[in-house]
């Protein structure tokens, strides 16, 4: 595809595709004013658009592959748009070539620029958000817990232990223990359980619910999500590879850190609650016998609120992290 053949201010999609994979950075000034020029980085994968900076600046918060800065160059200012390119250079290179025609043709403001040419080529970005608040607070739980349990006994031991992001049945495996972490941001425990395996104790190991409360706060007393995964990577070392596979597993986005700005801290101290006899837990073997044609039941979840039972302790190396029974009412 040519682009613009009417002034050969852009260029065509051979000789773009030769000097993008000839690997070289390079600048390639358009026709024009104001004065625009691009900068293609092949081995990065990014282009980038430099053209004189003016306010309002563009809205790319909320796109995954855009950036967008200001810069100065002595008396100076310059806006730089950037786009990484995760597929083909050519969506890219339209998308760029749209918002120059629009700010040299047309004489729109940059801002508007931008916009139009984002709507047009809207399909080259993809949209960031955050996760849900609920999924930010589970995954904040089970990191708080990784996070002791490195300091315990050590980054590979802890991080070995974290299965629940790899599709097992439970959050923490040890042999002496299953841990399934439950988090929630109300002011009562009340947790909900996925399915009706989630809280079956598997190979005769015993499973206990660590039930986490965790409320926002400030800078001051408090860290966001993000705080707490870049705290693990580094104390992780060697296993920050394994670490990150299974952040990645749990939908977090490294690219997307500045989308969790709250800060949390823990509500009250965790405790830990094991699943016997007297738990209100909804398993196959309970539930079975009275319902007619189980195997059709799917995607059964409910709510527990643990507030008022009786908690328990978690064996070594894990006691410290809970509230000590021996504190409760008979």
């Amino acid at each position: 595809m040519t682009v613009s053949p009417d002034d050969a201010r852009h260029l065509t999609v051979a000789t773009l595709d030769e000097l993008w994979n000839s690997g070289s950075p390079m600048v390639l000034p358009i026709r024009g004013e104001p004065a625009c020029r691009l900068r293609l980085d092949p081995k990065n994968r990014l282009i980038t658009l430099v053209t004189p900076y003016e306010s309002p600046e563009p809205d790319v918060a909320n796109l995954k592959n855009i950036g967008f800065c200001g810069v100065s160059d002595g008396e100076d200012e310059f806006a730089e748009l950037t786009v990484r390119i995760e597929d083909s250079v050519h969506g890219a290179y339209a998308l760029f070539a749209t918002v120059v025609d629009g700010l040299q043709i047309d004489k729109m403001p940059l801002a508007a620029a931008v916009a139009a040419g984002l709507a047009r080529h809207r399909h080259v970005l993809a949209s960031r958000g955050p996760m849900s608040t609920e999924k930010e607070v589970g995954l904040l739980g089970e990191l708080l817990f990784l996070e002791f349990l490195i300091h315990q006994i050590g980054a590979g031991p802890a991080t070995a232990a974290w299965q629940g992001p790899l599709s097992e049945e439970h959050d923490f495996t040890f042999d002496s223990v299953h841990v399934e972490v439950k988090t929630t941001s109300s002011d009562r425990r009340r947790h909900v359980i996925h399915g009706l395996d989630q809280l079956v104790p598997l190979n005769g190991v015993p499973l206990s619910v660590l039930s986490i409360q965790l409320t926002r706060t400030t800078p001051q007393s408090g860290r966001t999500l993000s705080q707490v995964v870049a705290h693990i990577l580094k104390t992780a070392r060697g296993h920050r590879v394994a670490v990150e596979t299974r952040l990645t597993s749990v939908g977090w986005q490294a690219d997307d850190a500045d989308l969790y700005p709250t800060f949390w801290t823990l509500r009250s101290q965790p405790r830990a609650y094991s699943v016997t006899g007297d738990f209100p837990a909804i398993t196959p073997d309970l539930i079975s016998p009275v319902v007619p044609n189980f195997p059709l039941l799917s995607d059964v979840s409910y709510t527990v609120d643990l507030t008022d039972l009786h908690y328990d302790s978690l064996p070594d190396p894990m006691r410290e992290y809970v509230e000590s029974k021996m504190g409760q009412q008979a």
